[in-house]
């Protein structure tokens, strides 16, 4: 029997190795672990947490079927029909729904455009569109026939483009000639459904054109040909693909120009890589810096792989005491106090260790600050005696308005709608 646990408990960790290897940093299903090694789930939790001891792991899946599964509960309360399926409650509108309902369907009887509707009632549009579907009824988002009136100056420059497009102008012609933007030149043309013309290339860029196919024919590759005609690197590239000549590395327009020694690097790393070694080892046993394997690696197109580090007998102890402490009931500031550590270390550990936040909730008994009573008295006086808003509170008292909706969330009042408004 310990020789069966013992074998689970490796399984587990060359599983959990697999997948801090390929996807590091992800939550894992315990779940589906426990149905890959054909054991229960509250047994391969009890393994985690004794691996989790030695090893770092990668953080568990939190559960949400727990939660989905008591929401159905929850609504099996509601009928069932014939075929088993529930029926849920229809929830009953609101008066201020019906209210808006009620006048929506009356425009709509008077032949109204939606933006009418929503100017008549003084709401917004999309909440009109909104209610029309809901009631089931048809709407046009333009009052007449679907023609919309076109604007005088669009049209005018329509004709404009429409009539130097027939004269044979390029683009850049009617641009000058118009005073418009090339975008908006282009963009009517699609509008029309007219042709762009052809670009005009300039003489340079023709004579740029013929060098480099020139000299791609005689077998320069795209450094040559940029040292040839003094010409950036990138210009080059940008021509030939412009020019549609392929971009081999081992061809005659581009040519690989990798040295022995890169090559044999690659060969080296490649071997090491599928031999199971990390890129730190594969460092280390070649002499290189890790960032160049890396580089390498990524070159190639090979996996990197990543082994689970051992924890130091420092973090072992260090978790031990979150763990004791915690189990005591304390909350993460007094263990911070109580080892002398960082709280963000602490919560560190709590979120490393799956350990659920103890927060200290405001109950009454301890004592508040003389400030934030006066401020709250403040705020209470402004918001409920005078009616003001969150925005004026907060230019009154020269605080900001997050502090004002503090204030206003600790006295109990909701902050889900728009506040009042003198």
């Amino acid at each position: 029997m310990a020789f069966s646990n013992q074998s689970t408990k490796m399984r587990l960790l060359k599983l959990l190795q697999d997948s801090w290897s390929s996807q590091p940093n992800t939550p894992v299903s315990l779940s589906k672990m426990a149905q890959t090694l054909n054991v229960s789930r509250e047994w391969i939790r009890q393994l985690y947490h004794q691996l989790a001891v030695e090893y770092a792991l990668p953080p568990i899946q939190k559960r949400k079927l727990n939660e989905i599964n008591q929401r159905s509960s929850d609504n099996q309360t509601n009928k069932l029909n014939t075929n088993g399926e529930v029926i849920r409650k229809l929830r009953t509108p609101s008066p201020q729904t019906l209210t808006l309902e009620a006048g929506v369907r009356k425009y709509m009887g008077q032949n109204m455009s939606v933006p009418e509707i929503a100017r008549k009632i003084g709401r917004p549009a999309p909440t009109i569109y909104t209610a029309l579907q809901r009631l089931d009824i048809p709407f046009k988002r333009v009052k007449d026939t679907g023609h919309r009136l076109r604007n005088a100056k669009t049209l005018a420059i329509e004709a404009l483009v429409r009539k130097y497009s027939e004269q044979g102008l390029s683009v850049a012609e009617i641009v000058r000639k118009t005073g418009r933007s090339e975008s908006n030149i282009e963009r009517i043309h699609h509008r029309l459904h007219i042709p762009l013309p052809p670009k005009r290339k300039s003489p340079q860029t023709q004579k740029l054109e013929a060098l480099v196919r020139k000299y791609s024919e005689q077998g320069l590759n795209a450094p040559e040909i940029a040292r040839k005609i003094d010409r950036p690197l990138r210009t080059i590239y940008y021509v030939l693909r412009r020019l549609h000549i392929p971009r081999k590395y081992t061809g005659a327009a581009v040519r690989s120009g990798k040295n022995p020694k890169a090559r044999a690097l690659e060969d080296e790393v490649r071997m090491f890589s599928e031999q199971g070694m990390t890129p730190p080892e594969i460092a280390e046993r070649t002499g290189k810096p890790v960032g160049t394997i890396y580089h390498i690696l990524r070159r190639l197109g090979l996996p990197y792989l990543r082994k689970l580090k051992r924890k130091s007998p420092q973090t072992q102890r260090l978790e031990a005491l979150v763990r004791k402490y915690s189990a005591q009931g304390m909350t993460a500031a007094e263990i911070a106090e109580k080892i002398g550590r960082n709280r963000k270390s602490v919560y560190s550990i709590f979120r490393r260790l799956g350990l659920p936040f103890k927060r200290v909730k405001d109950t009454g008994d301890r004592p508040r600050n003389p400030k934030t009573l006066a401020f709250e008295a403040e705020v209470k006086w402004y918001y409920f005696s005078l009616g003001m808003s969150s925005k004026d509170i907060a230019s009154i008292t020269g605080k900001n308005i997050k502090t004002v909706h503090a204030s206003l969330h600790r006295l109990g009042v909701p902050l889900n709608k728009r506040t009042r408004r003198s």
